[in-house]
């Protein structure tokens, strides 16, 4: 799967979580990818939720390495309104586990319609 790419507080950057990344998301939070996910949705997320994911994120888009990650996402949390941070974590999620056409509409067709009409 292609990296997401997003602009938030840090920039214009390509996030990706691959199996690599997603595990050691769930060590460093000790809790799965649907989980962390759901703790966001839901307003019961810790700080901690969207410095991971969105330093995995990072490794996994190919923008940095994890020490370099870190000392990138930390202190803009520091920074800025932890609210901020929210949905380009969310975001980062919902490609990893939804896939990147999570937000198209089941069942609708994308484009015009098939015979326009004739004028």
């Amino acid at each position: 799967m292609d990296p997401l790419r997003l602009t938030w507080i840090g920039g214009e950057h390509a996030f990706r979580l691959r199996i690599g990344e997603l595990r050691a998301l769930q060590k460093a939070r000790d809790a799965g990818p649907e989980d962390i996910f759901n703790r966001l949705r839901f307003g019961k997320w810790h700080v901690d939720d969207l410095v991971q994911v969105l330093r995995w994120g990072l490794v996994g888009g190919g923008e940095m390495d994890a020490a370099d990650a870190a000392t990138f996402v930390t202190p803009l949390i520091d920074l800025h309104p932890l609210t901020e941070f929210k949905l380009p974590a969310l975001a980062v999620l919902s490609h990893a586990i939804l896939g990147p056409d999570a937000d198209d509409p089941v069942g609708e067709e994308k484009g015009g319609p098939e015979n326009p009409p004739e004028n």
